[in-house]
């Protein structure tokens, strides 16, 4: 009963998310649950499993509705990757994170208030420790409401939450990971053409060879492809399996960009990590398999710190999560 609670209070969040976003998807989800109370009434089951039932359906509805929040969100997506990055809405300085290559963000895709209000903090880029805020107010105070350890450690800042799970890449190998920090549950799977070193890499370094992403099209995978001199790899990951559904090569040299997010299945690439007056250098779209090496005035990108250690799109809230190495900046854009 209390996980049939749970899930169901879950169903109702993403479910809200839907009806405020894409009015047609939420007619899709009371078509679907008309279904399941007709299934419900029909007898299927023994009396006694009457609640298996319910919890079966529940769980069922769930993924439905997670399924209809992306496809809702590619039908929101432009058609166009031009975007424009705006003056940061949040911008303070983290102690913590000075003098430290570290990632922070939001669950990418929540599934309950709290949730969405939570904020993660990664320190360094090899390490297994995992540090839970409640909000942001509550991170610029530095009080930490939870910690966890993950099974592995780290490598690099291109760590993901998404659907409450951990997504990162084990230290000195390939294997990218999935971490459920509830049930204690690791997934590994490992991606041959990534490189476990620190060649492949941004241009900062780090380990940094491989970087996380999720956009209105779900989870990917960016990497630096150590069987072709370097150039980015995009690969969409099923995020239950992390099996790679589909990959794109490009001719983008990984150790000459300062850092990269997706964004309605485009690929956004930095000029540099360390200029405060940075712009997008270079765009990927999967959608059309185009790529494009853009200039300075094009998608201009102005940076508070001078040493960027980890740049990502939250197609939640839609805001580009930011974090500085030398002053321990961390700051939000919101991009239009």
């Amino acid at each position: 009963m209390i996980e049939l609670f749970h899930i169901n209070h879950r169903l109702e969040y993403v479910t809200n998310q839907i009806a405020e976003d894409c009015p047609y998807f939420f007619a899709k989800r009371e078509h679907y649950e008309k279904i399941n109370k007709y299934v419900g009434k029909r007898g299927l089951v023994a009396e006694e499993d009457n609640i298996n039932l319910e919890l079966q359906l529940a769980k069922y509805s769930l993924e439905f509705m997670k399924q209809a929040l992306l496809d809702c969100r590619r039908v929101n997506c432009s058609s166009e990757s031009n975007i424009r990055i705006e003056k940061y809405s949040i911008l303070f300085q983290y102690t913590t994170a000075r003098s430290s290559y570290s990632a922070w963000m939001k669950d990418s895709q929540p599934l309950t208030p709290n949730e969405a209000s939570k904020v993660y903090y990664f320190h360094g880029y090899s390490n297994n420790k995992v540090v839970v805020f409640d909000t942001f107010t509550a991170m610029k105070q530095g009080t930490q409401s939870a910690s966890f350890t993950l099974p592995y450690s780290f490598a690099g800042t291109g760590h993901v939450v998404y659907w409450g799970n951990v997504y990162y890449r084990r230290l000195n190998t390939q294997n990218i990971i999935k971490y459920d920090p509830l049930k204690m549950k690791t997934i590994v799977k490992q991606v041959n053409d990534v490189d476990a070193g620190n060649t492949c890499r941004y241009a900062w370094g780090g380990y940094t060879t491989t970087d996380f992403a999720v956009d209105e099209y779900g989870l990917w995978l960016v990497y630096g492809n150590r069987s072709n001199i370097c150039y980015l790899v995009i690969a969409k990951i099923n995020p239950d399996t992390l099996d790679v559904e589909k990959s794109w090569e490009t001719t983008i040299d990984i150790r000459g960009v300062g850092n990269t997010f997706m964004k309605c299945g485009v690929l956004y690439a930095t000029n540099s990590y360390n200029a405060q007056s940075n712009y997008i250098r270079y765009t990927y779209d999967t959608n059309t398999g185009k790529q494009e090496s853009l200039s300075s005035s094009k998608i201009p990108f102005r940076q508070p710190g001078t040493s960027n250690a980890m740049l990502d799109y939250n197609p939640h809230d839609g805001l580009l999560y930011y974090s500085d190495r030398t002053y321990g900046y961390l700051a939000t854009f919101p991009i239009v």
